[in-house]
């Protein structure tokens, strides 16, 4: 459990590392379309937890707009250097944030096969560096 959970038990740090240790078990079990769909929600908490640095919340699931807002608001004068440092690992857009062919949380429904293992590769990977330049930065610098 991180310092930023929630009154309702939301624990965006501690959920990213959930997610992406979900997210490579089942990758290693060749479930490709579980390890997307975790690495997904890997990036979301990621994302939630930057907003909630800055004392901001967002109740989307909506990786394009839940970015565009993090990133707005971060390079914003409103954006104090404590969480301004994080900023250099985030990518202006993310490569799996554009349904419908990007991460959606509806990817749960899809049927088996939708994401392959290249695309869990990438997303997973992109997942894992959000998460190491953000997170595991904020627990080393006694932020989380």
């Amino acid at each position: 459990m991180s310092n930023f959970r929630r009154p309702n038990a939301d624990d965006y740090p501690d959920a990213a590392r959930k997610n992406l240790e979900d997210g490579y078990v089942l990758f290693d079990a060749c479930r490709y379309d579980g390890a997307g769909y975790h690495a997904g929600y890997v990036v979301e908490c990621v994302l939630k937890t930057l907003a909630q640095l800055e004392n901001r919340f967002y109740w989307t699931h909506d990786l394009c707009n839940l970015s565009r807002n993090v990133l707005a608001f971060l390079a914003a004068p409103l954006g104090t250097p404590q969480s301004a440092k994080y900023l250099k690992c985030l990518p202006t857009t993310l490569r799996y944030g554009n349904p419908p062919s990007g991460w959606q949380e509806t990817l749960r429904y899809c049927t088996e096969g939708v994401i392959d293992e290249t695309l869990a590769t990438e997303w997973l990977l992109e997942a894992d560096r959000l998460y190491q330049g953000v997170v595991v930065q904020m627990r080393k610098d006694g932020v989380v």
